[in-house]
This record gives C-alpha cells, structure tokens and sequence, in this order.
C-alpha cells in the first residue's frame, strides 16, 4: 500500500520506518561527533611541547629564591656551614663536613643547577659562606641578576637568611 499525504509524497510500505526530515540527528550520530572531537582535542594538546614557556628568568629566579631560602632554614636549623657557590650558567650549594666541602644530602640542594633558556647570571663568578650567625662576609646583601636570553632581567636579593625578587628591577 502506498501512502501519500497532502505535505509529504513518501512511498514507505512499512510503517515506523520513515523519518521527517526535520526529525534531527540520532544519539549515534552525537557520540560520533563527540569522539571526533574528543581525539582532535587530544592531537591539538598533544602538539604543544611540555618545554619551558614564557617568563623562563621569572621561573629561575623563583627557584634560585627558593633554594636560598631553603639553604639559610637548614643552616639555621643544623648550624652546619653550607656554601652557596654560581657562575654565569648556574649554581650549586655545598655542605662543610668538618674537613671538606661536599654536595648537599638534601635533595633540593644536592645536585648543581644549570640555567635553561640561555638564563645566565651577569655579575662574575662567585661564592659565599652562609653560616649560623647570618653574616655573610660581604657589605650588604648579596644581589644576584639573572638575564634571560630574551633580555629580561631579574634582581635576587639575599641577606643570608631570606632572599626575595626585587619587583620592578627591569
């Protein structure tokens, strides 16, 4: 038997089996969409490199702050010397045993770090003694900054017990 209506000319004998053409879209169409872009979400994340972005002086200086600071609390707390040694492209923290001076145990301070991001210290090479009683040898602080390869700057402060970024030192 053929059906024909007056708005729609659709010849289906079997009946349930014809859709309105303003009927939409099925849930397997929908779950197609979604793991389509599912997977294109995953390639686009997927191709951006887990490598440093944007302010890499900011993030060293930050980690510089963070050592010193670590470094003075354990001096304070042990009342062990620890020396505080940096070159152009990097740093590193030494502890005195009583006859030599041998790498840190502690991890955060064992191994010497090395700037990434062509990250370099401009002032010369140079090293220092934090001990117990806070006095570092030097007048004043000790300022260190730290160029990036991009040209931007960034001005460490250490007193011997806290360092801190200077804000607007550019």
């Amino acid at each position: 038997m053929t059906q024909i209506s007056a708005t729609s000319t659709s010849t289906s004998t079997s009946p349930g089996r014809h859709r309105l053409p303003d009927a939409g879209v099925t849930l397997v169409e929908v779950l197609v969409v979604l793991a389509l872009i599912g997977i294109l979400a995953g390639v686009v994340g997927l191709s951006f490199g887990s490598g440093p972005r944007g302010d890499v002086a900011g993030q060293e200086a930050d980690l510089l702050v963070a050592r010193l600071n670590r470094a003075a609390d354990e001096v304070i707390l042990t009342g062990v010397p620890l020396g505080f040694v940096w070159a152009a492209e990097g740093y590193r923290f030494d502890l005195y045993d009583g006859d030599r001076w041998q790498a840190h145990d502690l991890p955060i301070l064992a191994a010497p770090h090395l700037f990434d991001g062509g990250t370099r210290i401009a002032d010369a090479a140079g090293s220092l003694v934090l001990s117990r009683d806070m006095d570092l040898g030097v007048s004043g602080p000790l300022t260190l900054e730290l160029l990036s390869g991009a040209g931007a700057a960034e001005v460490i402060r250490f007193d011997g017990l806290n360092a801190a970024r200077l804000e607007g030192a550019q």
